[in-house]
Parts: C-alpha cells; structure tokens; sequence
C-alpha cells in the first residue's frame, strides 16, 4: 500500500500543470462555498448588531419590578445580564407637536446607557442625575430648539386623565374636551434642573413609541439609589433563549405551554384566549419580548424578512457542489486514463480492487490537503474585500447604523470544509470504481476506454466540404473520446447559461431603475401642506425661484363634484359598466381640476396652441387613458388607449354641490410637465379660474414638480429655505435612482463574482482537458504528422476541435439561459 501511495505522489510531482490545475479547480470550489456561507454569516450577525443598536441588547423587559425582586431576577441561572431604567414622569415642555406635548424623564444606570440603544449624534451621555440628554426629534418634530450646554428647569409629576387614572406612553395625547376641567393634566409634580449634555438619536420603540405623547429625556441613576418600580431589560443565557417562552413563564408565574402558545401566536380558540387571560392576570409584572432578536441569535430563518434567506443559500451552496464535482471529476478521469497502464501492472502484480480504489482515494486527499486550505484563505479574503465594497455601496442605500461586518463562524468554515470534502469524494468516486474495475490485460492495453462503434463516430459530409480533412478527424476524435469531453462540455454550458440568465437579470435591473427615472419629466419634487398658512404657500411658491431649476409646475388640485358627468360610450362597452352604475346618487362622480401655476399654464396653453385671453376663464380635458379588459375569447386582459369622458368644447360642467359651472374650451391628450407619469383623468384651468372655485385658494396641498440641472443641490436648497417647517416633503428621483442603481450594482457584484468562479472552475478543467489530452495522444499525433500533416494542419486540427466543443456548449447554453 505504501509502494502504491509513493507512485501516486511522485505522478502528482511529475505531472505538475495538472496537479496544480486541480487544486485551483478545488480551490476555487472551497473559495466558492466559503465566501458564501461567510458572507452569510456575516449577513446574520450585521443584523443581530443593526437589531441591538436599534432596539437594545435585551431579550425580555419586565416592566415596573419592585426593587426588592431584583436580587431574585439577578441569581436566575438564565439571565446573563440586566440594565435597569426608571420612569420619573411628564413635564410640560415648548413644542409645536400638539399630539406631542411632554418631556418623558427616565433614570438608566450605566448598564442601560450601554445596551438600551442611547446612540449619541453630538455631547456625551449623563453621568449624574442632574444631567440629560435629549432626542433629534424634539427639534425636527417639536421645533424645540434645545441645545447641548442648555440649563433647563421641568416641572415632574404623574400625567393623568380627567377621572384621576395614571397615562404611560402608550396612551397617546388627546384632547378630550375643551373645557380645562376635563382635559389630562399632570399632577404631584416637582422641579428639576438639568443640563443638557447631549443629543441622541430617536430611542428604541420600546421606549418612545410613534405615538408616544412625551419626547424621551434621559439622566443617569445608580442603581443603588433605585427605590419602587423599576423596568428590568433582561440578556438570557445562549441556552436559555433557546427556550425563552419557558424562562419567562416561569419569572411571570404562568403557565409555560400556554404562554408558547401566545408567543408562537397559537391561541385559535375563544376556550383557550379566556385560560390565556385568565394567565396573564395573575403574572407578576407586564412584559415585552425583543423576539426578532431572540429570532435572529438563534434560529435565522424564522426572522421576518430573512425567512427564506437559508433555503436560497442550500440551493446556492448546492449548484456549487455540483457545478464542482463535474469540472474536478474530469480531473480525476485524465488522472486515471493516464495511468491505466500503470494500473494493470499492478494488478497483474497481486493489487486489489480495494488497494486501487483507495490509491485514487489517497490521490483525491493530498490534493483536498492542499487545496481546502487555500480555498478557505482565498474565501475569507474574498469575503473580506465583498464586505468593504458592499459597506460603500449600502451607505447611500439603507438606514443609518446598518453596516455589514465579517463575521467568518466556526460553523461557515465547517460547512465549507465539509461541502469542499464531500465535492472532492464525488468527484473521484467515479473515477476510483472504473479503475478498480478494469482487468489487468485491458489496463496493460489501454483499450478499455476505446469502445468504437463505426456509426457513432460517422461524420456529417458537410464537416468534410466546410472544414477539410482535419475538421473531419477533429469532429471524429470528439465522438471517439466522448466521455473524456463530455464533463468539459457541460462545464461550458453551465458557464455559459448562468452567465445569460444572471447578465438578464442584472441588465433588467439597472434599466428598471433607469426606466424609474426617466418616466416622469421632472427630477425633484415638494409636497406640501398649506392648512390656511399664506405665509407657508409663498415660502413654498419661492422654493421655485432658486438656481439649478430649467422648468416646473406648481400644481393644485380639487375633486370637482358633477351632476351630469358625460362617458364615453367605448369605455363603458370596454370595462362592460353600465353608465347608471357610474351616477348613482351614492357615488358621487367627480372629476379632478388641476391649475398649474401662472407660468407654466401659459407654457402648457401655447404648447397647444391655444390663446391666453380665450382660454382662461375655461377648462381643457385631459382623459385618454390605457384601459385594461379581461375578454373571453382570449382568455386574457387586453389594454386599448381610449377617451374616458364625452366632452366637447362649448360643453358645460356644473358642480353638485355649489352649482358653480366650467365650460370646456380644449380637448386633448397632450399632458403638461410634471404629470408626464399621471394616469389620472382631469381638467386643466388658470390659476385665476381655480382659485373662483375655492373658498379660499389655501384650502388645499400644493405638489411643485422642478426640472433640475442640480438636483441634489436643489434639494439642499430647498431645506434650507425651508427650515422650520414640518409639514413637507421631498423626493428627490435622481436620488432614488442612484440609491436602486447601488443596490443593484452590488446584487451585481455577487451574482457576477459567483458567475466569474464557476467560470473558472470551468475553465480549469477545459485547461486540463486538452493539455492532458494532448499528452495521453502524442502517439496519435506522430501518427499523423508521419503522413503527411503538416505543422500548419496540426494546429488548425486542434482548434476545430475547441470550435467543434465551443458550438455544442452554446447550442446547449443559449436555449437554457434565454429560457432561465
């Protein structure tokens, strides 16, 4: 056995280019399975970081725990940490929120300023309890104007309602009545100086909810001056999470299998709700689960979002292997080819089929030795360099504070080795069981591979007449030798249709996002809430004297109520609706009325080549739209672009509700900039026009649509003329579109990189393939050139046949990428 391990080693030394070629194919196999089991991993963990930064490293909160139970949650074998906060009550603060009225104070010791998500924007965090810090959004909802080095003096207490029972926050402000006597208030208050020392990030959820009524203040407290109720925010144990339903039943006091029930969400039954309340009451305190983070730590494909994250990566790692075990197992098949000869000698010599079977083996583990080692190097980097890209491209395209980190697990580098060993068995099993099969004589005569049947190897008349005799030898010598080529072909054909489905898919994204852009003839656009303020519809209307602005529209709108709405009679036989249908008295029909701004209505009318004078105090339609019907003869949804009203000009519109009238003076299809993308049907008039049908001309939202050489800049602009209001928004689509396109470009660098390795592995094997090959038939080459095949022919010979291999790879791969 000894003698047989010796031979096998000194080939691998003397057939140098295919043993290294090979181990790069291995290599590459086992880069592959670990950059992708890493990166996975890495995914896992960002978001178990990004879920604590937002929500706090806690996995349960007890909420308003006596002090004196701290010692028992404390000693409990499954909690390996507690912070503690404590809630000191409502002050009436400056803000312009009015469903957002108080200051929320709250006490944390310096475990829950560490844990509980305090993410500091500018200062420090308290040290002591004459010292807070504040949240962003006191300014960017209150419109307080706090500020680090502040003094400020509150007035503390319980906040409660008008019959005495004490609110939290999660009982949102409501003004109940306007008589004073009614309304919630705050009672046995007390003074409190601090000092603003910082300004935090919004805090989690489960501290200020959306509907909170008091912006979180935060001071600082030891835990040792901690007196009456306290919130506990518990860590459990790695084994204890597992099972967190049970642990936190048994704290509460409850029963643990009705309890899982209603954590898992299981409680169908009224029987079983009543048994469930009649639990909860007698527990000892309230909690909150931080379950997606329990989800994360411990089972993955549970988590909301990522559920299905692990079966895309066994399918992933699965084509991996078995892209890898055909290109490496051609490898194995040369290897053995080669030394047939060498076999039959051994067997004829006494070698067993087992002691064979198990050299091929003892080949397949020193290059395995080699070979996993420097894949997984070669992933880790990879996945270090994807981490770096993927962190550049993710800054512009999700949240602040999600950012991806390595994280290459003990179990990721397992998994790789495992599946990199489990690829390099298969790929020489086959090879090792025809070894050890073939007789000693058939070894020594190496005809055991050469299995001839004259008609199989026949070749079309035309390959003669197109390529020669060559190309005739070439074509025969692929049929003769078809299992050696077959594994090669297959490679390029998975090379090639991974490559035209992914490229699609990729392609298809980036014009989608393209397409985004450029379905609206604007690039930014304002929406903005009026409520009666002229001094924020100019502070809107200015916005549009700003540079880097080539066009926009101003556009108002109202819902024009009709008495006598008029159909075209093709739309209602197209969706099959009867017009009756359509003006019963509960539906009420209306049809939008846009006015534009002074500018761009005179723009808009002399694009149609109407007159301003004639024009003004009258109405265009604008209703062609492409409508959809199901029709049954083909059994499908047909879209026809149509009029959906019946109006003329001269025609006249009356309103409902106030008898006002419009007449309409233009019909047409041409939309004006800014509602390039509007698929809405309406009526276009003159700001003069709009405003006679308002009550007020600020009754209404205004959207201003701009066409922006600078559209970043803009937006920039826009804000800063705009400081201190709240009630608008911004959407800037080159931006959106730059954020798609990054997110798209690094779908496209994974899905590239994967195509690029599996490429490669291809490639080794077409490498060994023929420069094997080319050894194992030198004897058939002297042959040729000893009658008469010149240097010339030789070459153009072996080039027809990687011509013969490339065609049939692509009349494979073509089909079955373009379908994919």
């Amino acid at each position: 056995m000894n003698l047989l391990n010796k031979l096998t080693t000194k080939n691998l030394k003397l057939n140098k280019k295919r043993t290294i070629v090979t181990i790069i194919g291995i290599m590459l196999s086992v880069a592959l399975l670990t950059a992708v089991a890493s990166i996975y991993s890495s995914g896992i963990q960002s978001l178990i970081n990004f879920e604590v930064r937002q929500e706090g490293n806690f996995h349960v909160m007890y909420h308003n725990v006596p002090t004196s139970d701290l010692e028992i949650l404390k000693n409990n074998r499954s909690i390996s940490a507690i912070s503690l906060t404590k809630d000191l009550g409502y002050a009436n603060i400056e803000s312009e929120n009015e469903y957002k009225p108080y200051a929320f104070i709250k006490e944390f010791t310096k475990e829950a300023l560490d844990n509980l998500s305090v993410n500091l924007v500018e200062g420090r965090l308290p040290k002591n309890n004459n010292e807070i810090v504040i949240p962003t959004h006191l300014k960017t909802s209150g419109r307080n104007f706090l500020k680090v080095g502040d003094t400020i003096t509150l007035s503390v207490g319980d906040r409660v309602d008008n019959t005495g029972n004490v609110l939290n926050q999660g009982n949102p402000y409501q003004v109940t009545s306007y008589n004073e006597a009614e309304q919630e208030k705050i009672i046995n208050a007390t003074d409190r100086t601090y000092k603003v020392v910082g300004i935090i990030e919004r805090p989690a959820r489960n501290i200020e909810g959306y509907s909170a009524p008091g912006f979180t203040f935060i001071t600082y407290t030891d835990e040792s001056k901690l007196s009456g109720n306290v919130n506990v925010y518990a860590r459990y144990t790695k084994e204890a999470s597992k099972n967190w339903t049970k642990v936190t039943a048994n704290i509460l006091g409850i029963d643990p299998e009705l309890y899982d029930l209603f954590a898992n969400d299981k409680i169908k039954t009224e029987e079983m709700q009543n048994k469930l309340n009649l639990e909860l009451q007698k527990a000892k305190y309230q909690v909150q689960t931080n379950a997606y983070l329990i989800g994360l730590e411990n089972n993955p494909n549970t988590a909301t979002g990522i559920e299905g994250l692990g079966v895309v990566l066994g399918i992933v790692l699965g084509i991996i292997v078995f892209t890898s075990i055909f290109c490496i197992k051609n490898s194995f098949d040369i290897s053995i080819t080669e030394k047939i000869k060498q076999y039959g000698m051994l067997r004829s010599i006494g070698a067993t089929k087992k002691q064979i079977k198990r050299n091929v083996f003892f080949e397949a583990s020193i290059l395995g030795l080699i070979g996993i080692p420097l894949g997984l190097l070669l992933g880790c980097f990879a996945s270090f360099i994807l981490i770096i890209v993927s962190n550049y491209f993710l800054k512009d395209g999700f949240t602040d504070g999600l950012e991806l980190v390595l994280s290459i697990s003990p179990s990721a580098i397992l998994a790789a080795v495992v599946l990199g060993i489990v690829t390099i068995y298969f790929s020489a099993f086959r090879s090792a069981r025809r070894a050890s099969k073939v007789s000693p004589i058939e070894s020594i005569r190496n005809s055991a591979s050469i299995k001839i049947n004259p008609k199989k190897v026949k070749s079309p008349k035309f390959i003669k007449k197109i390529f020669g005799m060559g190309g005739e030898i070439s074509f025969k010598n692929l049929k003769r030798n078809r299992k050696k080529y077959r594994t090669t072909v297959i490679s390029l054909v998975v090379s090639v249709f991974v490559f035209i489905a992914l490229s699609s898919f990729i392609n298809m994204s980036f014009d989608e996002a393209e397409r985004e852009l450029k379905l609206s003839d604007y690039n930014i656009s304002l929406s903005g809430s009026i409520n009666d303020s002229e001094d924020r519809y100019n502070k809107y209307l200015a916005t549009t004297k700003l540079e880097n602005i080539d066009n926009y529209t101003v556009l108002r709108q109202m819902e024009y109520e009709v008495s006598d709405i008029k159909y075209n009679k093709e739309y209602l036989n197209w969706v099959n609706i009867k017009y009756e249908d359509l003006v019963r008295e509960d539906t009420k029909p209306y049809i939008n009325v846009y006015s534009l701004g002074n500018e761009q209505y005179k723009k808009y009318i002399k694009k149609l080549g109407l007159n301003y004078d004639d024009i003004k105090d009258k109405a265009i339609v604008m209703d062609t739209a492409t409508v959809g019907s199901f029709v049954e003869s083909t059994n499908k949804t047909e879209f026809k672009t149509m009029r959906i009203y019946d109006y003329q000009n001269g025609d006249i519109i009356t309103n409902k509700t106030s008898n006002k009238t419009l007449e309409i003076g233009y019909v047409t299809d041409v939309k004006p900039f800014g509602l390039k993308n509007n698929d809405d049907q309406y009526l276009v008039v003159s700001d003069e026009m709009f405003d006679s049908l308002l009550s007020s001309k600020l009754a209404s939202g205004v959207d201003i649509y701009y066409q922006s050489t600078n559209a970043d800049k803009l937006q920039d602009d826009i804000d800063e003329l705009l400081k201190g209001e709240s009630y608008y928004n911004v959407n800037n689509k080159e931006e959106n579109s730059k954020i798609m396109k990054n997110i798209f470009t690094l779908v496209a660098i994974f899905l590239y990189g994967f195509i690029i390795v599996i490429s490669l592995i291809g490639i080794t094997n077409i490498f060994n393939t023929i420069t094997t090959n080319m050894e194992l038939r030198k004897p058939e080459f002297a042959m040729l050139k000893s009658v008469g095949m010149t240097t010339k022919e030789f070459n153009r010979m072996i080039r027809l046949e990687t011509l013969f291999m490339g065609v049939k790879s692509l009349f494979f791969g073509l089909p079955i990428g373009i379908v994919l």
